[in-house]
């Protein structure tokens, strides 16, 4: 996301505003929600900035109208309001403001689900993933269409702030003199007319989804792929219940041998314990976890299936790549 000239330009307006609203002089007169602070290694803080500036939009803009005609506050703070207020009013301000939020926001349910206690290897793959397909479903027209629609100007003066046109178009081109006495009245090259403004937030809309999706299947795609294959054999909904062959990719990272013969016994096992045993109530179907709770004492006969399960309940993860990843740890 951060590849955008556009989307690094926007989050360096909030953070300005953080900074400005900031100011003793102008915080007395702000009536909105706190602007959050942006930490380049968090990204739930760039989610928390987005959803204040789209709830507390009206109230941001007020201020900064208020200080702008507030002749003692002094020159230098009602120019940089000036200048805050035209930024934050522009469309492209607002587009990017909510395609962001609607990016980001897919992420914190798994976010926040991950920092839970009992939170398995599995379950947290599957979370991640459904997110990312979450995000493959923004990835059309209509999406585009229905977003560009809520940046358009407001068709009422109750609105807090109108969005401001466009900056002026970029100088046209002169026909060349030396042409004038030939058929040929230009040279081929750049065409007349510039970019058409919905063009470019189009590309900009689609270039966006593509960057953090390229980012989410870099890290949880195909190099993951048989991983997520082995985490799913040990489900006992699987079709494929502990087949050794689906479980070795886990148990490499552990450098341990598959036992073909303790997954054979323990399918057998477990297949017929889960059928004659009641589940657990406080669960209400057979999962990693209380499997592994209820035969446990059987299980250890199996150590190659136990260390199975013991690496799908854990989530592998140092603190640095918490914070680079799904972290909400606060500063």
């Amino acid at each position: 996301m951060s590849s955008e000239a556009a989307v690094r330009d926007f989050f360096g307006v909030c953070n300005m505003l953080y900074n400005f609203i900031r100011k003793p002089t102008v915080a007395i007169l702000y009536k909105g929600e706190t602007l959050k602070r942006l930490l380049d290694q968090r990204w739930t803080g760039h989610l928390a900035t987005v959803k204040v500036v789209v709830k507390s939009f009206h109230d941001v803009s007020t201020l900064l109208t208020e200080v702008e005609n507030t002749r003692g506050l002094g020159a230098e703070v009602r120019i940089e309001a000036t200048g805050l207020l035209r930024a934050i009013t522009q469309r492209s301000f607002l587009f990017i403001v909510h395609l962001v939020m609607k990016l980001l926001s897919l992420f914190e349910p798994p976010n926040r689900l991950l920092q839970a206690e009992d939170m398995d290897l599995f379950t947290a793959m599957t979370l991640v993933n459904s997110a990312s397909d979450c995000v493959k479903t923004l990835r059309t027209e209509n999406e585009f269409s229905a977003l560009w629609d809520l940046c358009a100007p407001p068709a009422t003066a109750t609105e807090a702030v109108p969005v401001t046109d466009p900056g002026p178009s970029k100088r046209r081109r002169t026909i060349n003199k030396n042409l004038r006495a030939f058929a040929v009245e230009e040279t081929v090259g750049q065409p007349q007319s510039d970019i058409d403004e919905k063009t470019e937030f189009k590309r900009l809309f689609y270039s966006v989804i593509d960057a953090v999706q390229g980012e989410m299947d870099a890290c949880f795609g195909e190099r993951s792929s048989e991983l997520i294959g082995a985490l799913a054999a040990l489900n006992p909904e699987a079709d494929n219940f502990l087949d050794p062959s689906k479980v070795t990719p886990l148990l490499v990272l552990a450098g341990t041998d598959v036992v073909e013969s303790e997954y054979n016994v323990a399918r057998e096992f477990l297949v017929k314990k889960m059928t004659d045993t009641p589940v657990p109530p406080e669960d209400g179907k057979w999962t990693i976890a209380n499997i592994l709770s209820t035969f446990n004492c059987a299980l250890q006969a199996m150590p190659t299936v136990v260390t199975a399960y013991t690496l799908a309940l854990t989530l592998g993860a140092s603190t640095a790549m918490c914070e680079n990843s799904f972290s909400t740890l606060l500063p």
